[in-house]
């Protein structure tokens, strides 16, 4: 590849002159540059991407340069690029698009006049790479860091002419500056200095012109050598030369030939020596792995040297991460990492900072996952059978578990805390009024938990045989018994006991369903949206039970179905200075309240004082105007907990974005939409769009007028509705039922 040429310039004014190295990708560190003039055409270039933090530009011919760090504004702001060919000085500015990809475009500046800020950066393409100023001193390298002076291994321009004095001499006299690159040890590489470098003693070691000298100036230290006839070149420093700590000093590299021609390159010797420091965290909040814990998984976190990694070893498994830059780091052992048993596990954390110093450190954590509980046989006197006698007077169950452990013992629907002695035996006590009389089994479900939190669990079976079977119903089918809206859209479940082996069904209304019965007689049935007519009424359930024996018993529940809501109609909204003031809504009711939605994605509830108009309905004046163009939510909710709202746009010129698609959106049932306060209005509605504003129903109506206009895809006109004495346009949005009722006024674009 041919190299193509380059000025920077820093944000002090300092500019630097080089190529970029041969290869493709070339790369080019401009981290610390304000402006970059590449020696090119437009032509010349095919495309420019985004990757991270750096741009790639793709010429022509297939190679491709990168100017690193292009996109870091740190210390310099944002950058400048320009091409400067065939006297044309040419800014060119980038814009995002899709994937990475940048859109360029290309403004021509004008250098006509006697003096430019931008003279400093032409090329006079002679040879491609030849400024147009004065050539410049090699320790201009240093104006904008090293980085890309070594890297790119640019020729210095301050060079020593020798002269043989005779005047007439035939012999060509050396007049060429010999050239040092950098590449190993220094900042511009890449390089840092750590305590393992330190200790050896730090080198620096490049490239340059065979048998010339160099001398390598750091902290005072200067350190000689001459380049190898291989063109390769090296120092070594004592650690005594160069301070621990963690620091940047200066790097001057100077190199003379045999004829008296020197450049001089500035550089920076980075230096970090410190360990970076590490803490573990207390594990599982005791430094006890219990089997809950360990079955979750364990997360081990700390503290350390922001960017630094981390290695755990832990179990056998090592996990690796970065120190977050908070300081924090964590790490997951899976469940299946962490082996079950009692006894004390180690924990290695490793950390190694950006410069490659480690420390270390270990920690010890318990592992007890086991626990164990058993419940003795034949209790109630032996047999486990507990009869009249033996209910009227209460009975003990008894069993073992770990010394310290809690017991929990449940019989049938009632549980007691046992008593456990030193020596891990545990009693618990039930009276007569604890064991419903009848004739089944009652299931006893023992819980124990150790002293660090592990669970075991038995069960036994106890006959009980004293009296008849009941039969019950839960009281409530809601937490009101009224089952509303959003209740029955849900499904309505009732629940209640029966003898153990026992069939249930239930019948609501016409529509009768078998419930289902588990091993310890619960029964559990459940009635879908399409079994309970909407409506505001009372209705009942009827319970049906049939024992093994084809015995039969009834019994009923009562509850109510309120399905009715009421969509608030908005009928003014009062501005003050561009503000809202003061919104009406139709009717006089305390179940009205608006929200705000904010500009963020937030939803907030304006203070406002409500009053009851007979005239004017239920009017809310705001402590503070809402700003203009805040959109809001007026809700009703009735006391059976339906609830429906409209949203009122208050935004001139409003789209989907910040209407639409506002996240507060999905805490309502928005039911209408209201664009009368809002100037010409646009939106798009599709049938996702109206089905996920509202669980009430598949139906949106939209008040507004001529100036608004709403884009709705895959509509049909179905004709028109009066609603409240107005003329509402009807359209079927999709091909599941989804329908959309629009003020004839709104244009509609289908």
């Amino acid at each position: 590849m041919s190299t193509v040429g380059y000025i920077s310039r820093g944000v002090t004014g300092t500019t630097f002159q080089g190529t970029f190295p041969e290869g493709s990708p070339a790369h080019l560190d401009v981290s610390r540059a304000k402006d970059i003039s590449l020696n090119l055409e437009r032509a010349e270039i095919e495309s420019y991407a985004r990757r991270g933090a750096d741009l790639h530009i793709v010429l022509a011919n297939g190679e491709t340069l990168v100017l690193d760090n292009y996109f870091s504004a740190a210390g310099t702001g944002g950058k400048n690029l320009f091409l400067s060919a065939n006297g044309d000085f040419i800014e060119v500015v980038l814009e995002d698009k899709a994937d990475g990809m940048l859109f360029a475009s290309y403004e021509s500046l004008d250098l006509t006049g006697k003096w430019s800020a931008y003279d400093d950066l032409v090329f006079l393409d002679v040879d491609r790479i030849e400024p147009v100023i004065a050539p410049l001193a090699a320790p201009l390298f240093g104006g904008f860091g090293a980085a890309g002076a070594a890297a790119a291994g640019v020729v210095g321009t301050a060079a020593v002419l020798n002269d043989d004095g005779d005047g007439g001499s035939s012999s060509t006299p050396d007049t060429t500056a010999p050239v040092a690159d950098v590449t190993d040890g220094t900042q511009s590489v890449g390089d840092i200095v750590n305590a393992a470098d330190h200790s050896a003693g730090p080198v620096i070691s490049g490239t340059g012109e065979p048998g010339a000298s160099l001398e390598v100036l750091v902290n005072g230290v200067t350190q000689s050598t001459t380049v190898n006839p291989d063109g390769t070149w090296s120092v070594t420093f004592d650690s005594a030369d160069i301070p621990t700590g963690e620091y940047e000093t200066p790097v001057v590299i100077t190199t003379t030939d045999a004829a008296g021609n020197s450049n001089s390159y500035n550089d920076v010797l980075e230096v970090d020596t410190i360990a970076p420091p590490i803490a573990i965290d207390t594990v599982e909040g005791d430094d006890i792995i219990n089997l809950a814990e360990a079955s979750d998984g364990v997360a081990l976190s700390g503290t350390g040297e922001a960017g630094a990694s981390i290695t755990v070893e832990f179990q056998g498994h090592t996990r690796s991460t970065t120190v977050a830059n908070d300081g924090s780091w964590s790490i997951n052992f899976g469940a299946g990492q962490i082996s079950g048993g009692t006894y004390d596990s180690a924990i290695s954390i490793t950390s190694t900072d950006a410069a490659g110093n480690s420390s270390s450190e270990t920690h010890t954590v318990r592992i007890d996952t086991e626990t164990a509980v058993g419940i003795a046989a034949g209790q109630a006197g032996g047999d486990d059978t507990v009869n009249a006698a033996e209910r009227s007077g209460g009975i003990d169950l008894t069993g073992t578990v770990e010394p310290g452990s809690t017991v929990l013992v449940q019989l049938g629907s009632v549980t007691r805390t046992a008593s456990v002695d030193a020596q891990g035996n545990w009693t618990a006590s039930f009276s007569a009024s604890d064991i419903p009389a009848g004739s089944y089994n009652a299931a006893v479900t023992v819980q124990a938990t150790d002293a660090v939190g592990n669970t075991a669990s038995t069960s036994h079976t106890l006959a009980i045989d004293t009296e008849v079977t009941p039969l019950t119903v839960a009281s409530s089918q809601t937490a009101d018994d009224v089952i509303n809206l959003a209740e029955r859209s849900a499904g309505v479940t009732l629940t209640g006991t029966v003898e153990q082996g026992s069939g249930v069904e239930v019948s609501i209304g016409s529509i009768t369903r078998t419930a289902s019965v588990d091993a310890a007689g619960n029964w559990s049935v459940t009635f879908a949206e399409a079994d309970i007519p909407s409506g505001e009424y009372a209705t009942n359930a009827t319970i049906v039970a049939t024992d093994a024996a084809g015995n039969t018993r009834s019994i009923s529940e009562s509850f109510t179905v309120d399905t009715e809501y009421t969509t608030p109609d908005v009928d003014s909204v009062t501005f003050s200075s561009g503000d809202v003031r003061r919104i009406s809504a139709e009717g006089v009711t305390d179940s009205y309240s608006v929200n705000a939605l904010e500009s963020n994605g937030s939803v907030t509830s304006p203070s406002a004082v409500v009053a009851q108009d007979p005239v004017f309905g239920t009017e809310f004046t705001f402590s503070t105007p809402v700003p203009d163009g805040t959109h809001l939510v007026v809700s009703s909710e009735d006391t059976a907990g339906n609830a429906s709202s409209t949203l009122v746009v208050l935004e001139d010129n409003a789209v989907n974005s910040g209407t639409m698609d506002h996240a507060g959106l999905s805490q309502f049932n928005i039911d209408a939409l209201n664009l009368d306060y809002a100037a010409d209005v646009s939106l798009s509605l599709t049938e996702a769009n109206i089905k996920a504003l509202s669980g009430n129903s598949d139906t949106l109506t939209v008040h507004g007028g001529a100036d608004d206009t709403l884009t709705v895809a895959g509509a049909s006109a179905a004709g028109t509705q009066l609603v409240d004495g107005q003329i509402y346009n009807v359209y079927t949005v999709g091909t599941d039922g989804t329908t959309l009722l629009v003020d004839q006024d709104v244009n509609v674009l289908i």
